[in-house]
């Protein structure tokens, strides 16, 4: 395989694999958060729940409220590669760590999924997970590890996905730090200026294999 369909591979794999299918950038300059800054605040309009993380060295490229009310953030950290994705949603009921639980039992059974290894699913703790790395696609090393975590609070469910091509077991420090300072947790909290809704792809859509578009809530 030469090494401009290498090339193309890697990309589309980086585009595609985040929870949404990425349309063209809004044109908003990227925010950098820096060390030693306060964590990064995602929440609602309208609610008191709110999910905080430490998003230091990463790139900010997307923060938004989608027209079906979901809060969507995308950041990047250019000195690894890794990426994170979080997604907010309000539901009609009560959220809960069971409803977590079954949304990454659904994302298990997926063909991308299945086509991975080291998958585990943990639920044993407060925020279960779920982990896999792809090994390959199309013949091309990828080596791409993928964290999906999901928490529950009142009535939003938070959930959050890590992912990296050509992962080592020097990039496990940062993605246990992403989960680790991932908090979703009552307010009062300070009011968050959203982002205008726009037409967007729905989270959780296309990828290389599908996933599907479907709620969080049990």
């Amino acid at each position: 395989m030469n090494t401009s369909r290498i090339g193309a591979v890697r990309s589309t794999l980086l585009a595609l694999t985040s929870l949404i299918l990425l349309p063209l950038l809004t044109g908003e300059l990227s925010a950098m958060a820096l060390e030693g800054s306060a964590p990064t605040l995602v929440s609602q309009p309208n609610s008191h729940v709110g999910l905080t993380i430490d998003l230091a060295g990463f790139m900010i490229e997307r923060d938004e409220l989608k027209p079906n009310g979901r809060r969507y953030l995308m950041a990047s950290h250019p000195a690894t590669g890794i990426n994170v994705a979080v997604v907010l949603e309000q539901v009609a009921g009560q959220a809960s760590t069971g409803g977590c639980i079954k949304y990454l039992r659904q994302l298990k059974k997926g063909q991308t999924v299945s086509r991975g290894k080291d998958v585990a699913l943990s639920t044993a703790r407060d925020i279960p997970t779920l982990e896999y790395t792809l090994p390959r696609f199309h013949g091309v090393r990828l080596d791409q590890k993928s964290l999906y975590a999901c928490m529950a609070e009142a009535n939003v469910y938070a959930s959050m996905h890590v992912s990296k091509l050509q992962y080592t077991d020097a990039d496990a420090a940062l993605f246990q730090q992403l989960l680790t300072t991932a908090r979703l947790q009552p307010g009062p909290l300070p009011r968050v200026t959203a982002h205008q809704p726009n037409n967007a792809a729905p989270l959780f859509s296309v990828e290389t294999v599908r996933y599907e578009a479907r709620t969080i809530a049990p």
